[in-house]
């Protein structure tokens, strides 16, 4: 599909507003996990199919613009922040673009009968994994300003509580996760291995979008400490 993004506006001014399309485009590939999970518990595979398709032009945009920064930043940008910090930042968000792509080919290339009591835990982790991408998107949407002001005064503040948020947020995603694979290992004897083999790893990659928002969030603390 072509893409819709026009890089001469994009890369016009300054890194930021790039980063901040990047970020939005991992952000809204998380946003539908829900509807993918709670389709792939109803067998619903044509739904699946579409949020796929969906996904994958997303992750394709995104994929440009990484690319296009990362050619750009040592040649033509002056940057007002660590460039390594900022390249941190860019892949962690990369990697939540890039791990919806996996979690949809496991929904739909090995669909597997899930215990009925586990599929409300399934959407709780998945929708606390969004809300934490959410927040670490707020935090990238936040850089030009805390740029403007030479990273002092109240947005700073504001920047290190969401950071606070992203942590707490991804620490419930964890318990989530954990009390999932408990669950699942209580099932053990009425699953086939390879359905609990991948059950795991589903769990393990919903509770990774969380992991990487918290990842970025961290970055971003250490590029504020510099």
């Amino acid at each position: 599909m072509p893409t819709t993004i026009n890089f001469t506006k994009l890369f016009g001014k300054n890194p930021f507003k790039p980063m901040k399309k990047h970020m939005s485009i991992a952000t809204e590939c998380a946003s539908l996990m829900p509807k993918a999970l709670e389709a792939f518990l109803q067998g619903d595979k044509e739904t699946l199919k579409d949020i796929r398709h969906t996904i994958n032009d997303l992750e394709q945009d995104a994929d440009r613009i990484l690319e296009e920064l990362e050619s750009r930043l040592p040649k033509t940008m002056f940057m007002p922040v660590d460039r390594g910090d900022f390249l941190s930042v860019l892949q962690r968000q990369e990697e939540i673009a890039d791990r919806t792509q996996d979690i949809m080919g496991l929904m739909l290339d090995l669909p597997m009968e899930v215990p009925a009591e586990m599929h409300k835990p399934m959407l709780r982790l998945t929708e606390r994994c969004v809300e934490t991408v959410a927040v670490a998107n707020d935090i990238v949407h936040s850089f030009e300003e805390l740029v403007e002001t030479g990273f002092k005064g109240p947005d700073v503040d504001r920047v290190q509580k969401m950071i606070v948020e992203v942590v707490q947020k991804e620490t419930e995603a964890d318990t989530l996760g954990i009390e999932l694979s408990h669950m699942l290992f209580a099932h053990r004897n009425d699953l086939d291995a390879v359905t609990t083999v991948f059950l795991y790893h589903m769990f393990n990659w919903i509770d990774d979008l969380a992991d990487f928002a918290e990842k970025l969030a961290i970055r971003t603390r250490l590029l504020l400490a510099r």
